[in-house]
């Protein structure tokens, strides 16, 4: 039995030296200036538009399923992907009064793009979000296997 053990043991043992260098660990060290300065320069900036987005969507989709209801039987899919920022300007040169104009890319299924709409949002500095303006740009045609959606042409 005795022999059992010592022949183990040194069996973990031998394998524990000869295979440091094969484990895996976690790098914690910081990176180093050069890798900092790859990364990529609007990464700050998307990341924002990606928050106001986000904190819009309801806005957003309440707007788009309130046009498509009138020519849709069901509302369409509006992902923050599907919203491009096209400007965000301060109204009145400071403050929180922010006026943002988007445009939104509603569709159905798996990617069936509807449509192009326009919409101005105005927000405020304790919440307020106020739609100032929806206008449908350009529609899509739906593919034949998604022609049962449509209600009347849009």
């Amino acid at each position: 039995m005795k022999r059992l053990i010592i022949i183990l043991s040194f069996f973990v043992c031998f394998t524990c030296i000869f295979c440091i260098g094969k484990s895996f660990a976690i790098n914690i060290n910081k990176p180093s200036n050069d890798e900092v300065t790859k990364l990529p320069e609007d990464s700050k900036q998307k990341i924002s538009n990606d928050v106001v987005i986000s904190l819009l969507m309801p806005y957003i989709r309440k707007e788009v399923n309130k046009y498509y209801k009138h020519y849709l039987t069901e509302p369409p899919l509006v992902f923050p992907y599907s919203v491009d920022i096209i400007s965000a300007k301060r109204e009145g040169g400071v403050g929180y009064l922010i006026k943002l104009e988007l445009i939104v890319h509603p569709f159905v299924g798996a990617i069936n793009t509807i449509g192009d709409d326009r919409i101005i949002i105005k927000t405020g500095a304790f919440g307020s979000v106020q739609i100032i303006k929806f206008k449908h740009i350009k529609s899509y045609k739906l593919p034949w296997n998604y022609q049962y959606l449509i209600k009347k042409a849009y």
